[in-house]
């Protein structure tokens, strides 16, 4: 499972062997703080209602999503999400998207809520 670390100027997600796969080799996503539209817990993010339904990588309905959604549609997601485990789904802001290759983060972790919360005082949400 993907890992969310976060400090005073980005977030960083770390991918396992198999997420970097799925992620064009790259083993970490980092977002800085000053480019996060907004940013939410999501506790169900297996539903297509988060992660869309056209993708690139690995789907087995309701249980696992890993690789990008979003394929047919303007917005591209990158997407590591397990049933059962909340997740954190963060939306960049507009340019940086270019830079990072996805308009949009949804990461399975343990800690959503928390991570959610350290980030919204700082002006996302």
């Amino acid at each position: 499972m993907a890992t969310v670390h976060i400090d005073a100027h980005a977030v960083t997600v770390t991918l396992n062997r198999f997420e970097r796969l799925c992620c064009g080799g790259r083993t970490r996503l980092v977002v800085p703080r000053s480019e996060i539209a907004s940013v939410v817990a999501v506790e169900h993010p297996t539903r297509a209602a988060v992660t869309g339904v056209g993708r690139v990588g690995l789907g087995v309905t309701g249980v696992i999503k890993i690789g990008r959604w979003g394929l047919g549609t303007s917005t591209r997601r990158w997407v590591s999400a397990r049933r059962w485990v909340p997740a954190l789904h963060l939306v960049v802001r507009d340019g940086f998207d270019g830079q990072l290759g996805y308009h949009e983060l949804v990461i399975s972790t343990p800690d959503a809520g928390k991570l959610a919360g350290e980030l919204a005082p700082v002006g996302v949400g």
